[in-house]
C-alpha cells in the first residue's frame, strides 16, 4: 500500500478557550492559505471550575480527552500549531494533540497567545516532545491581539515558515 501523498499545503492547528489563539489562528490561516483544525476538548473549560481545570491541567503536564478532527496532519508539509499559554505551559488539548501526532508531522512551526509570558517554556515543551525544534515560532499577547499590533508579527512569523519551506523544497530539487 502506498503512503498517503503529503501536500504542499499548510495546516493551522490550534485550541482557543477564551478566543484569542482561535483569532490568531485565523489569521495565520488566512496569510498562508492555510486549512484549518480546531481542537475540540472533552473536558468542561467554562467558569471558574473550568479555569482551574486548565490551570492545573498546565502545570502539571496532563493531557485531555479530544473529538476526532477533520484533517489526516500527515498530508501536509507543514503543521502550525498554536495555544494558549496555561500556566507557562502548553494548553493539555494541544500537548495531547501533539503526543498523538508527533511521528506524522513533518515540519511545524509554533505560536502562542498569552497574558504576558510563557513562550519560551512553552515552545521547549513542544519540541520536547516532537523531539526536534519548530521552524518558526511567535509568542502574542492578549494586548497585541487586540489593539491589532499582532498582524505584523504573524506576516513575518508566516514568511519565516514559508522561506522554510522553499528552501527545504530547494535542497531536496538540488539532491534529485
Amino acid at each position: 500500500m502506498d503512503a498517503p501523498a503529503v501536500s504542499s499545503g499548510t495546516l493551522v492547528v490550534y485550541y482557543s478557550r477564551s478566543g484569542y489563539t482561535r483569532k490568531a489562528a485565523m489569521k495565520i490561516a488566512a496569510a498562508c492559505g492555510g486549512d484549518v483544525e480546531e481542537l475540540h476538548d472533552m473536558a468542561s473549560r467554562t467558569g471558574v471550575f473550568g479555569y482551574l481545570r486548565s490551570s492545573l491541567e498546565g502545570l502539571a503536564g496532563l493531557e485531555t480527552q479530544l473529538a476526532r478532527g477533520k484533517h489526516d496532519p500527515a498530508k501536509y508539509r507543514i503543521v502550525v500549531v498554536g495555544t494558549p499559554i496555561w500556566f507557562w505551559s502548553l494548553a493539555s488539548p494541544v500537548r495531547t494533540w501533539l503526543r498523538h501526532h508527533r511521528r506524522a508531522l513533518a515540519e511545524v512551526a509554533f505560536f502562542c497567545t498569552c497574558g504576558s509570558s510563557g513562550e519560551d517554556r512553552a515552545r521547549s515543551q513542544l519540541e520536547s516532545i516532537l523531539r526536534r525544534p519548530a521552524v518558526a515560532s511567535l509568542g502574542l499577547t492578549d494586548a497585541e491581539i487586540d489593539t491589532g499590533a499582532h498582524t505584523p508579527k504573524i506576516h513575518r512569523f508566516v514568511e519565516r515558515f514559508s522561506e522554510g519551506r522553499s528552501t527545504s523544497a530547494r535542497r531536496t530539487r538540488a539532491a534529485t
